[in-house]
């Protein structure tokens, strides 16, 4: 599975440029770089995984200009622009972890104990809000899981809540029933999860589920709408090896249904899968196609009539792109952008196929401009 999305990065500097006929200034170097992100983090996540399927991105954030009004009696064909750097809009994710707790899963239970805590971090680095649950047994009964800080609280072997990053559901879970316990303690994590966050699980087995997956799917779902958006990752068994009770074919299934990350418990390497988790998360919540307006630099103001949006693709040719007036007169364009709020904007969104095409770009660069009149659609 391959997520092939788009990330735009420039640095600040200062750039006076001259405006051409179409309202886009005349430029020497591309400002940001676009490129197969997706790809190329889960090329330096998962080297050495075997039966690993994922994608990722890069932590990094969008970033896009922020430029100066002309300066007073300056006539259009020359306008100043400032650079500042502001990163691409990031959804919060919420993590519902679910871990057999029977007794041949002692190896991998402390791995899951064991990187958790990085886990969570880089995900946090990356500045993602992050809510995780932990369904699983404390140490004791079974082959339980206790977080130590800082994603747990500290109080291990018997306590580690730390609302609202970590909440743990104490809950023992069988070798066959991971997918039921998630069902039947929604009333413990539910609250934990936010409408617009993304939604992740992790099952770590090495056994085969008794629910089907569309059992499981369907009843998912039928909890809250906004849970349709769901990613099932899964740490099982892909094969007949020592460290296998059984295939975990459902699991397997599910992963590749809802674009999740599946890996191999036989490999009991469990470091990169977690790495190649994070990516995946990282990723799915970046909103390469919507851009946060940053704070002007000091002494400089925002003009919401003088931004241009550029599209390089690389191969020499440069297309500017015409800004609508909202989502719905994206349908009558070719391309285009609009502001969320044309009184008091804050964010620029492109249209969906404009989306599209930045995002099926190998490589290029994107131009994100302030300074000179606005190109309008017609």
């Amino acid at each position: 599975m391959t997520k092939n999305t788009a990330l735009f990065v420039l640095s600040t500097l200062f750039v006076t440029t001259a405006c051409a006929d179409d309202g886009r200034p005349d430029y020497g170097d591309g400002i940001g770089s676009l490129g197969n992100g997706g790809d190329d983090a889960m090329d330096d996540q998962g080297d050495g995984l075997d039966g690993l399927d994922s994608s990722g991105l890069d932590s990094g954030g969008s970033l896009l200009d922020m430029g100066a009004i002309d300066p007073e009696g300056q006539e259009e064909e020359e306008c100043a622009s400032v650079t500042a750097g502001a990163e691409a809009k990031k959804l919060p994710a919420d993590i519902i972890i679910v871990v057999d707790n029977s007794g041949s899963m002692a190896a991998e239970a402390s791995a899951v104990q064991a990187e958790l805590n990085d886990f969570s971090q880089q995900i946090i680095a990356s500045g993602v809000d992050v809510h995780v649950s932990l369904i699983s047994s404390y140490p004791g009964d079974g082959h339980g899981i206790c977080i130590d800080a800082p994603l747990g609280s500290g109080g291990c072997p018997g306590s580690d809540d730390n609302l609202p990053l970590f909440n743990h559901v104490n809950q023992f879970v069988s070798s066959h029933d991971a997918l039921q316990r998630v069902l039947q303690s929604y009333g413990e994590w539910g609250p934990s999860t936010r409408e617009d966050a993304t939604t992740h699980i992790l099952v770590v087995s090495d056994d085969e589920s008794n629910m089907s997956g569309q059992q499981f799917l369907d009843q998912f779902y039928a909890l809250r709408p906004d849970y349709a958006d769901l990613r099932l990752h899964a740490v099982v068994s892909m094969h007949n090896c020592s460290y296998a009770a059984d295939i975990g074919d459902t699991y397997i299934n599910l992963g590749a249904q809802t674009n999740g990350v599946v890996a191999d418990l036989c490999d009991q390497n469990f470091g990169p899968v977690f790495d190649a988790l994070s990516a995946e998360v990282i990723g799915g919540s970046l909103l390469p196609c919507e851009f946060a307006i940053p704070e002007p630099p000091e002494g400089e103001s925002f003009d919401p009539d003088k931004v241009n949006v550029a599209l390089d693709d690389g191969m020499g040719t440069v297309t500017t792109i015409p800004r609508v007036d909202d989502a719905g007169q994206c349908a009558f364009v070719a391309e285009g952008w609009y502001y969320d709020d044309p009184e008091n904007p804050s964010a620029i969104l492109m249209c969906e196929q404009t989306c599209g095409s930045f995002q099926g770009l190998e490589q290029g660069n994107v131009e994100i401009m302030f300074g000179c009149e606005t190109k309008i659609a017609e």
